[in-house]
C-alpha cells in the first residue's frame, strides 16, 4: 500500500502534466511576400489560391436556391513590418524609428527602454545619451 505522501505526489504530477498538455496548442500563421503575417484564430479556416484564379463561396438561401459568389482576398494582418526592422536593434537609427509599446511588452521594447530612453521620459530625443552623442544632437541646443 502506498503512503499518502506518495499518492499526493502522484496526483500532483498528473495534474501538472495535464496543465502542460492543455497549454500546448498550435497556431497557423500565414506569411505574406511583403513580410506581413496573419495568425488564424481557433476554428478559422483558410483556402489558398493563385492570384489568377477565383475562389468562390457558397450562399444557400432559405428556399434552397444556391448562389456562388467570388470571395474577396483576405486583407487583414497581425504584423506589418515597420521602418525599425531595417536597422540594427539598439542603434541610433533604430531608436528613432521604433514606436514604443507598438507591440506591447517585447524584447524590442525592453531594449528600447534600456538603450534608447536613458533619461526615462518615455521618448527618444534630447537628454538620452545615445541621441546626445549622435549626428542629430545639434537640435538639442
Amino acid at each position: 500500500m502506498k503512503s499518502i505522501n506518495e499518492m499526493i505526489l502522484g496526483f500532483a504530477t498528473v495534474f501538472l502534466m495535464s496543465l502542460v498538455a492543455v497549454g500546448a496548442k498550435a497556431e497557423t500563421v500565414v506569411n505574406y511576400d511583403d513580410g506581413s503575417t496573419y495568425t488564424l484564430s481557433e476554428n478559422q479556416e483558410i483556402y489558398i489560391s493563385t492570384p489568377s484564379s477565383s475562389l468562390f463561396k457558397r450562399q444557400l438561401m432559405g428556399n434552397k436556391d444556391t448562389f456562388f459568389r467570388v470571395q474577396k482576398p483576405w486583407t487583414k494582418r497581425d504584423y506589418v513590418p515597420v521602418a525599425a526592422d531595417d536597422y540594427t536593434v539598439g542603434s541610433h537609427q533604430w531608436c528613432k524609428a521604433y514606436v514604443p509599446w507598438s507591440e506591447g511588452l517585447s524584447f524590442d521594447m525592453i531594449t528600447w527602454q534600456r538603450s534608447c530612453d536613458t533619461d526615462n521620459d518615455g521618448k527618444y530625443g534630447c537628454g538620452d545619451s545615445q541621441f546626445d552623442n549622435s549626428e542629430d544632437a545639434g537640435v538639442c541646443n
